[in-house]
């Protein structure tokens, strides 16, 4: 078992990083991979950069050069649920994207039933086991989320809500996902609201990112150390 760990940027994932032991730093196609022991499994983490485009090559990647048998995606991301609260929680249990016409993917290659990547089951419950702690001061869920490469305004919201039924928006997910739809790679997404996904989302990410980041590398944690405990 080998776990690749994706966060979009540095202040998303640094946390992580810097608890890997044995750690051995790789540069491929201009990114940084970091390859070691965590909680006595191997791990391959990336900072892929944002965009989907950055996200697929950094997934691409840890499947065929490191050999990941499962991606979990973590950061931060828009809330678009009148539920969420900053610092609150979203573990996929489907992902898409939101700007991308849905017979590109249906109508042709991958030709899939409808335009959602379903994440792993076992990876979406030790997830959810992972996030329990956390569900004191933060509010837990499992929804889908959907990835496009803007920040979205308030009439944006109010579409891509009536046309997806969200629970948050991000830039990468979705071709994480479909990376390893693909390639039959088990994933999820794990994410912290940064902001609500409005005008004040660029302002609101650059205040709230690296603080409420810490949530979903904390879930990610715990479900790294789950799957030690499975293989003992």
């Amino acid at each position: 078992m080998r776990i690749g760990i994706i966060g979009p940027s540095e202040k998303e994932i640094a946390g992580f990083i810097n608890k890997i032991t044995e750690r051995e730093q790789i540069e491929h196609a201009m990114l940084k991979f970091y390859s070691g022991i965590y909680e006595k499994i191997e791990v391959v983490s990336v900072v892929c950069g944002v965009c989907k485009v950055n996200a697929s090559i950094a997934t691409q990647i840890l499947i065929d050069k490191f050999e990941v048998t499962h991606i979990v995606m973590i950061g931060v991301a828009g809330a678009l649920s009148s539920q969420l609260e900053v610092g609150d929680i979203v573990i996929s249990n489907e992902v898409a994207y939101h700007d991308v016409a849905s017979g590109i993917l249906t109508e042709y290659h991958p030709r899939m039933e409808d335009v959602y990547f379903k994440a792993d089951s076992k990876l979406i419950e030790l997830s959810m086991e992972a996030a329990r702690p956390l569900s004191v001061t933060n509010k837990i869920y499992t929804g889908r989320i959907i990835t496009g490469e803007t920040f979205i305004t308030h009439k944006e919201r109010e579409y891509l809500v009536q046309q997806f039924d969200p629970l948050c928006v991000d830039m990468e997910s979705g071709s994480v996902a479909h990376t390893c739809y693909v390639n039959n790679i088990p994933f999820v997404v794990i994410r912290s609201m940064s902001d609500n996904a409005d005008e004040n989302s660029s302002e609101q990410f650059k205040i709230n990112a690296e603080t409420v980041a810490q949530n979903s590398i904390k879930v990610a944690e715990g479900v790294i150390r789950k799957l030690s405990l499975s293989l003992v």
